[in-house]
């Protein structure tokens, strides 16, 4: 029973009607054209560049489809180590997260060990002293068990330097000695340093955190993406993935690919499918008694054999005159339909 009323309703607001079998005779014709209720304005989430796109007018696009993207600045993992702590979620200010915590992040490095050495007790050649950065540095144990490993110079300053740890496990605080080759030969020897945890390396940045591409705990391999961060002035809310909220057409694309633009600039516009209505010009001759509220026949250009029931929801209170004669525009809500939008259609009215 349910089914044949739903049959019913459908046939009365769209009912097929060749219109040679009605009379006709006691109506006008006003032009009219398909039209959206509604439209939304897209518009820039933050300041930045446009991601490229292939949006353009007359697309039409459904609800959480991603219109446009802007551009985001990428941190990567400076080296090889596991996440260790995040300080700021996304959507957090940057910024903010930086002046509390003095990072974003800390990623625990992989080589956790490294020796704070000197050339003191190298032997005595000027050579041995000139400790150069990257250089490949090897050490051996002061224990009985004479522990050997390799490292690589990472900072000098004066008879200073540190290597970071590469090859072999050692006590915190064990002291080593330092040599050119793993020959170990005293001419070789270049200084001595003693054992100590590297600290984590911190990540950096400004502006509002858009998305986190590693979570706590993971493994990282340096280089590889960790984070990405928004404009400062991005609210808390956005996302550089711009969508729209309900179906509808693009009727207008107001930027191009790769352009600057700023926050709260004009994008796109898109007329809503949701609800339409056919927008007539109406002389005012054929006015007469029309009113909101009444329902009126309509056809389109493309299917001039279906009626459709339309209702009048608005009437201009200002005419505009063209060739001697004022015409107001008409607005008449119609079902939703797959009809494109700017349909040609024709609006009944029937005569005084």
């Amino acid at each position: 029973m349910k089914k044949l009323i739903a049959v019913f309703l459908l046939l009365t607001l769209l009912a097929p009607a060749a219109l040679a079998e009605n009379d006709w005779s006691g109506y006008t014709i006003a032009n009219g054209n398909v039209a959206a209720v509604g439209h939304v304005d897209v518009t820039a989430p933050f300041s930045g560049t446009l991601l490229p796109f292939s949006l353009e007018a007359g697309d039409r696009v459904a609800a959480g489809d991603t219109l446009l993207e802007m551009l985001t600045t990428t941190l990567y993992a400076p080296e090889d180590g596991v996440l260790d702590v995040v300080f700021a979620g996304e959507g957090d200010d940057a910024t903010a997260a930086m002046n509390r915590y003095g990072a974003l992040a800390a990623v625990a490095p992989a080589l956790s060990q490294q020796i704070s050495a000197s050339t003191a007790g190298a032997y005595d050649d000027e050579e041995n002293r000139a400790i150069r950065m990257g250089e490949t540095l090897y050490f051996r144990s002061a224990k009985e068990d004479k522990t050997e490993g390799y490292g690589r110079v990472v900072a000098v300053e004066g008879k200073n330097f540190v290597v970071e740890i590469q090859d072999g496990a050692f006590d915190a605080d064990e002291s080593l000695t330092l040599y050119r080759s793993d020959a170990y030969k005293s001419k070789e020897k270049v200084g001595k340093g003693v054992v100590t945890r590297r600290d984590p390396v911190l990540i950096q940045g400004q502006g509002r955190v858009a998305e986190w591409l590693a979570h706590p705990g993971d493994t990282v391999a340096a280089g590889q993406p960790l984070l990405t961060l928004m404009a400062a002035d991005a609210d808390a809310g956005a996302s550089p993935r711009i969508a729209v909220p309900a179906d509808g057409v693009a009727v207008s694309v107001a930027v191009s690919p790769g352009q600057q633009v700023w926050k709260g600039q004009l994008l796109a516009r898109i007329d809503l499918t949701d609800a339409l209505e056919i927008v007539a010009e109406v002389d005012e001759v054929d006015l007469g008694g029309l009113k909101v509220g009444d329902t009126l026949p309509i056809t389109l250009d493309m299917d001039a054999e279906t009626v459709i029931n339309g209702t009048v929801t608005e009437i201009s209170a200002l005419g505009v005159t063209r060739q001697n004669a004022a015409y107001y525009t008409v607005r008449i809500s119609i079902p939703a339909t797959q009809v494109p939008l700017g349909a040609s259609a024709s609006v009944y009215l029937k005569k005084d």
